[in-house]
């Protein structure tokens, strides 16, 4: 088995995200790894009326750091030591492939296959998929 020295996690509110979260921390505590979790937030994604006033996209934003530092928290009590969080803004896939990857420089990916409806979807099914075809690391797409 390859030895990881660097997980990113991509993260939102999903049941597959949180999956993917507790392969992540396993695999980091088992390698003695760093972890770095990240959230992206679509703006694209709010409707017209949230899009229009500065207020409600800080407030959406809040909440995807929000999200992102809850994970870290948790894998902090899990015995991790080195723990970052990475929170960007675009299109999940792209954001991941050209920004967080470049700067996280990741031995592996680890993604849920797919987001929660309910929620602002940030890593969704077609994002995984893209995500594991593109990323230049190893992708452990977790359902």
């Amino acid at each position: 088995m390859n030895k990881f020295n660097c997980i990113l996690v991509a993260v939102d509110d999903s049941k597959d995200s949180k999956k993917a979260f507790d392969y992540a921390v396993t695999y980091a505590l088992e390698h003695e790894a760093k972890l770095t979790i990240t959230t992206i937030f679509e703006i694209n994604r709010l409707n017209v009326y949230e899009y229009l006033t500065k207020e409600t996209i800080a407030a959406h934003k809040e909440q995807t750091i929000a999200i992102a530092e809850d994970y870290r928290k948790k894998a902090i009590e899990k015995g991790l030591k080195e723990v970052t969080i990475v929170v960007d803004e675009g299109s999940p896939a792209q954001t991941i492939l050209s920004t967080v990857i470049p700067a996280v420089k990741p031995d592996l990916l680890v993604c849920g296959s797919k987001g929660d409806a309910n929620h602002t979807p940030l890593v969704l099914g077609s994002q995984a998929a893209l995500m594991a075809k593109e990323a230049h690391c190893s992708v452990l797409i977790v359902r």
